[in-house]
């Protein structure tokens, strides 16, 4: 009987511990790209959330001297599938891989800053990256704000689950890196160097939700009992009943 009990509260601590500690992924909306411009280094595109309100998307390459820059190419309608497979894309975090073939590409080591404007302000942004680097040429994204790699894996061009790479001073490293970043915070623009010559890695961005229809309801909330409180709770509860069984 004693044995059965125990087995029973174990099981009962396992599942408090998996609910609250669970991360649930969800859907990503990503930028239809309608116009992109490499000579003149600009594109622009929409991302249609459920409700039918949009962002607008803006990405501009600047040289040095503020004058606009280039990039390599821009996929707006059709063409190769970059992101297939989707398994680079997807996790706890995010649930699904851009939909279609729109990218943007890029070329390392033209002293440019690439830098993304959205119409409006929102909440925990992403960008996913096809073939960041290579095997021979590890090549990096200096970003300008925060982020976390949350997904990464064998991609169009190969690529495994360790070939991106975060560095301090906001650097994603990539030696042939397919995966998903996410920003941390809210943003309305930011922005990013590409110091390594290496041709080529693309990109995308995608969102979960905006500050307009999703805001903060407390900027300093207080904190829930975390996953960590709980268990303490119930190895508390464990003990005194191993205690009391002990001393029958």
């Amino acid at each position: 009987m004693k044995s059965m009990k125990l087995k029973h509260i174990g099981r009962g601590l396992a599942l408090s511990a998996m609910l609250s500690g669970s991360a649930w992924a969800a859907p990503y909306y990503y930028v239809d790209w309608q116009t992109a411009n490499p000579a003149a280094g600009s594109a622009s595109g929409t991302i249609t959330l459920p409700d039918a309100s949009t962002v607008t998307v803006g990405f501009q390459a600047y040289n040095p001297d503020g004058s606009p820059g280039t990039f390599f190419f821009g996929q707006t309608n059709g063409g190769t599938n970059y992101w297939n497979p989707s398994t680079p894309y997807i996790s706890s975090q995010v649930d699904n891989a851009p939909p279609g073939t729109d990218i943007l590409a890029l070329v390392g080591g033209v002293n440019q800053t690439y830098v993304v404007t959205l119409s409006e302000a929102i909440k925990d942004p992403i960008m996913a990256i096809v073939s960041l680097g290579s095997p021979a040429i590890p090549t990096t994204y200096d970003f300008d704000s925060p982020f976390t790699i949350v997904s990464q894996g064998t991609g169009y061009w190969g690529g495994n689950g360790s070939t991106l790479q975060q560095l301090p001073g906001d650097i994603l490293r990539g030696n042939e890196g397919h995966g998903t970043i996410q920003f941390i915070g809210t943003f309305s623009t930011f922005s990013w160097t590409v110091p390594t010559p290496e041709n080529w890695h693309g990109f995308t961005f995608g969102i979960r939700t905006t500050e307009a229809l999703e805001p903060d309801p407390d900027p300093n909330p207080v904190p829930e009992p975390s996953s960590i409180a709980l268990t303490g709770l119930g190895l508390l509860l464990l003990g005194r009943f191993v205690r009391r069984r002990a001393a029958v």
